[in-house]
């Protein structure tokens, strides 16, 4: 069996459990930068990337990988207007950017040595990195909420106005809108620790079956379960930040419940105003 094991058996070998967090390469001052901020580039490079090839020769009846492309944006901007409404295509942009970012971050959690060197860690596999992109998405939602609702916005954290009612009632509408601000906050960290989670404890899963298994090829249904679970878990990233921009700009006031603000960005359709496409 020597030949088999040159070094030695031994069951269960050692595993290179991947970092925490990314490992500083160098540092500027009291800042750092680190393996998953150069993984990060990379990541961005290859979407803008192709984005180039897709736009550089843009045609009619398009075709390849400009079709390719085509179906995926088509099939987010269903996705968003199924969601929210036609109002919420101009989230677009921030929707897609941050599915396919977080996808491509995840996906390269099963690409051999990343995690497992010293110069390639998975974006998302830092939780630095996540909580930047949950921070930026946070305050754009809240930015959008105060944009489209003015000083009503904050009234679902401080609302006075069941005092009218009584004190107890009054009382009751503070105790709810102090649990919805802590809940807002909690988003931020909800959204960190739901990927960070989920891509590190993947890369992890991965290292222990591939060491448990002998071969490392018997772990590839473990890699095809890793692939579904980084496509979800980029698509439930941004539909939540989705969602809470609907949420937000969503009044909690009787009048606004009514009327203006959401249905105004919805498009209607044929069967609302027949008279109108007949004329």
């Amino acid at each position: 069996m020597d030949w088999l094991f040159p070094s030695g058996f031994k069951y269960p070998p050692d595993f290179h459990i991947p970092s925490l967090t990314g490992q500083p390469l160098f540092h500027l001052g009291p800042l750092s930068y680190t393996n998953a901020h150069l993984t990060m580039a990379i990541v961005i490079v290859i979407l803008a990337g192709l984005a180039w090839l897709v736009t550089r020769n843009l045609r009619d009846r398009p075709t390849g990988l400009q079709n390719a492309i085509e179906m995926l944006v088509q099939g987010l901007d269903d996705f968003v207007v199924s969601i929210g409404g036609a109002g919420s295509r101009k989230y677009l942009p921030l929707f897609g950017t941050l599915f396919l970012f977080i996808v491509f971050s995840n996906w390269l959690s099963v690409i051999p040595f990343v995690g497992q060197i010293e110069f390639l860690h998975s974006p998302t596999a830092d939780y630095h990195i996540n909580f930047g992109m949950a921070l930026i998405a946070w305050l754009a939602y809240q930015t959008e909420g105060f944009k489209h609702l003015k000083l009503e916005y904050p009234k679902r954290w401080f609302n006075v106005s069941g005092f009218k009612d009584g004190p107890f009632i009054g009382g009751i509408f503070i105790l709810v809108g102090i649990i919805e601000l802590f809940s807002e906050m909690f988003r931020l960290l909800t959204l960190t620790l739901r990927l960070w989670g989920n891509v590190l404890g993947g890369e992890i899963m991965l290292v222990v079956m591939s060491g448990l298994l002998f071969v490392p090829g018997l772990a590839l249904p473990f890699v095809g379960l890793e692939v579904f679970i980084g496509l979800v878990q980029g698509l439930v990233f941004a539909l939540l930040v989705l969602m809470y921009f609907v949420l937000a700009i969503e009044s909690h006031d009787e009048e606004h419940e009514e009327g203006s603000h959401t249905d105004t960005d919805r498009v209607p359709s044929p069967e609302q105003h027949p008279a109108s496409q007949a004329a």
